[in-house]
């Protein structure tokens, strides 16, 4: 069924399969379980096997995942502005304290935490949101949030490149790198939650 959805795309129009790509990037960052890192495998694959632009096909990618992350960027700058409307246990004492780590966090390390976002799925969202709610300006968030798009989307490419016309083998690659992050994030979401669960205790 690839071979001949590949097949199709090759003599066909292109235009709309990097419009798919530029909206999966994005999506991801609007709607997070969307599986964006796949369809940008995919992109990758039809690059190698359809003929595609890899030109347009790295700039798709990037593209959308700034567009994306801008969007939840937004998001968190809406809700850094309406802190009034926010539920009563977002209110809270322990959530303000969280709250004003993590300003205080992007006040320090606002353009370390952006350039990483790309590399930890399932995360990415909240690295804007949190920009956003940080009241970070729209500039380093364009630039810090494009290096990491850049960055990553490049490493995507040249596994693509390595592996070639093996989709199989670059799906198999690219879900034992979410599942290694996502184990990584409940360890240290569990760290977190230990710490804020002894902070409450102690106080």
């Amino acid at each position: 069924m690839l071979d001949e959805f590949l097949h199709t795309l090759e003599h066909g129009p292109q235009y709309w399969a990097y419009t798919l790509v530029v909206a999966a990037a994005a999506i991801e960052y609007v709607f997070p379980p969307a599986p964006g890192d796949t369809v940008a495998l995919f992109a990758v694959t039809m690059a190698v096997r359809a003929q595609l632009s890899w030109v347009f096909v790295y700039f798709s990618m990037t593209l959308g995942a700034l567009l994306g992350g801008l969007a939840a960027w937004g998001l968190g700058l809406w809700l850094a502005n309406h802190e009034e409307s926010w539920p009563s246990l977002l209110r809270t004492p322990g959530a303000t304290r969280a709250l004003d780590a993590v300003r205080r966090g992007y006040e320090r390390h606002g353009a370390m935490y952006l350039v990483v976002n790309r590399f930890l799925p399932a995360l990415r969202a909240f690295f804007f949101v949190g920009a956003g709610l940080s009241r970070m300006n729209v500039g380093p968030v364009i630039v810090f949030g494009g290096i990491s798009a850049a960055l990553w989307n490049a490493l995507l490419m040249g596994i693509g490149y390595s592996v070639g016309n093996n989709w199989d083998a670059l799906l198999g690659l690219g879900e034992r790198y979410a599942g290694a992050t996502l184990l990584l994030i409940v360890i240290v979401a569990v760290g977190v939650i230990a710490r804020f669960v002894w902070d409450n205790r102690r106080a």
